[in-house]
């Protein structure tokens, strides 16, 4: 009788309840709709390790690019100081070429008031001699 049932698109089940479709198939789609819902279900899961994963790499890529903002800071800072120094030693290597042309001068002028000193000390000791 089940046979006939079934050549007419009719099936009856275990529970001899009267269907439409084969209880074998009814059962592996059962089954089949069970794991696309534990699939699903893993998806949702993934998703969400996927969001917090990426909010984590966000904030990563946050500090460091603070961290690459910090050391340009650093870097320019760093310049302005080479450069800061650069200019000061300039200055001072200036400043010393003045000092010098300066000790020049003085030495010049010790030289002559010398040759004055040794002519004015003649003029005196003759002075005296002829008196």
């Amino acid at each position: 009788m089940s046979e006939e049932f079934g050549k007419s698109g009719l099936y009856i089940d275990d529970l001899y309840t009267l269907r439409v479709i084969d209880p074998e198939v009814a059962n592996e789609t059962n089954d089949l709709k069970d794991e696309c819902e534990k699939f699903t279900d893993k998806l949702g899961e993934f998703r969400g390790i996927i969001e917090r994963f990426a909010g984590i790499v966000e904030g990563f890529a946050a500090e460091v690019d603070q961290e690459k903002m910090r050391a340009v800071g650093v870097q320019n800072l760093l310049k302005t100081f080479s450069k800061q120094r650069e200019s000061e030693q300039q200055q001072i290597q200036s400043e010393i070429i003045e000092k010098m042309v300066e000790l020049d001068k003085l030495k010049i002028e010790y030289q002559y008031l010398q040759r004055i000193e040794s002519e004015q000390q003649e003029v005196v000791d003759n002075f005296y001699q002829n008196q």
